[in-house]
């Protein structure tokens, strides 16, 4: 899969790049990774509740689908 990039940083970009030269270690890199990570889960967690809640998907549903994509054909 091929991803465009952008041709110029937004604000947000620029101060996040900015403020990285204040790390000292890859420990706090990583403790800034894995700030980073936990935002973007939980942000992709809430869409995917949104998008449940909207089009009244359950889990039952989803079981529904699974079993149907696992059926041989006959």
């Amino acid at each position: 899969m091929q991803t465009t990039v952008p041709n110029k940083l937004n604000t947000v970009q620029v101060n996040m790049i900015k403020s990285f030269m204040f790390l000292n270690d890859e420990k706090e890199i990583q403790e800034i990774d894995a700030l980073i990570n936990f935002y973007l889960e939980k942000k992709l967690d809430e869409a995917i509740e949104n998008v449940e809640s909207e089009k009244n998907y359950t889990a039952s549903l989803y079981e529904e689908w699974l079993n149907a994509s696992n059926k041989q054909p006959e």
